[in-house]
Formats: C-alpha cells, sequence, structure tokens
C-alpha cells in the first residue's frame, strides 16, 4: 500500500506515521529513482545500506519545537554467495529489530527502499499533542577536501500529526 502510495508522489521520500497507543510507527519509502550504484552493490556481495535519519518534535508555545526523539535506522542488505540468500537488518540506534534471510533480488531490493517500520515510544503526557516527524534517507557520508563532512541522500521529508480530540 505505502508503496503504490509512493508511485504518484513526486517527492523521492514518502513517509507515513501512525499513531498507537504508546509509540509511533513511522514508514518510510524510497521512490525510483535511486542512485544506481546501490544495485550494483547489491548483487555484487558487498553490504549495502541506506541511512534513514528520523526526527519527532513535539509544539510548544513560546519556544522552538521540542525533540522528543532522534534516531537512525539503517537498512542493510548483504548477499551471501554461499547459501545464494540476501541477509536483511533493520538497527535503529543501534539495536537490530528485524532481520530475515530473502531469496531474491527483488525482495531484498525492497527491503533496502521500504524497510520495516521504525516504532518511537513517546512519553504519556506527550501521546495527544501536536507532533511533527521529519526523516530523510542517506546514501552515503564522507568528506569533502579531506576536512569537511558531506553526504548524499534526499531532502527531508515532513509530516504533521494533528492532535487528537478530546474524549468526553
Amino acid at each position: 500500500m505505502l508503496l503504490a502510495a509512493a508511485a504518484f508522489a513526486s517527492e523521492p521520500m514518502v513517509l507515513d506515521v501512525a499513531r498507537e497507543a504508546d509509540r509511533l510507527v513511522i514508514h518510510l519509502a524510497l521512490v525510483d529513482p535511486v542512485p544506481e550504484d546501490i544495485d550494483t552493490v547489491l548483487s555484487s556481495g558487498a553490504r549495502a545500506e541506506i541511512e534513514y535519519t528520523v526526527r519527532v518534535f513535539a509544539r510548544r508555545r513560546m519556544f522552538p519545537d521540542r525533540r522528543l526523539w532522534r534516531g537512525t535506522a539503517e537498512s542493510s542488505v548483504i548477499f551471501d554467495a554461499l547459501t545464494g540468500r540476501y541477509r536483511c537488518q533493520l538497527i535503529v540506534n543501534g539495536t537490530t529489530t528485524d532481520s530475515r534471510e530473502l531469496l531474491s533480488f527483488e525482495e531484498a531490493r525492497r527491503w533496502l527502499l521500504a524497510p520495516p517500520p521504525v516504532e518511537v515510544p513517546i512519553a504519556k503526557g506527550r501521546r495527544d499533542a501536536l507532533l511533527r516527524v521529519r526523516a530523510r534517507a542517506v546514501f552515503s557520508r564522507g568528506t569533502t577536501w579531506l576536512v569537511f563532512p558531506s553526504s548524499t541522500g534526499t531532502d527531508w521529508a515532513e509530516i504533521k500529526l494533528e492532535p487528537l480530540p478530546d474524549e468526553p
């Protein structure tokens, strides 16, 4: 469903957020075209990785929005030539949250471009507040002129979650 919506989007990244009882469930998906070297790396057996940077902010009245959560979701795929399978992992802030072995190149590419959802815990006092979620995908990081950090990726995608109505 998310990929179907992504096909009609003009943005390179689609961001979808759902509120649950005590957390936000964030779905990320990249839309073609993606860098050509991702497909090359995927089929070569080297580690293919896309880093999704996610920020969650809560609205404040007099001050800039407060950052509630900041994290990185690393979607990675490694082709194992001995077994003929793709080992896929989703690592959120250093902790593996999901991993699988897939049989086809297309499934592995889909894992990389539309990883499993990222779940973000939200404090009780902020669950019904106006929230803003920002995310971007980073394909590679490096340095320019051996000093200045640089990265290649998408622009920030943003979505606002309106406050939930008060229940009687």
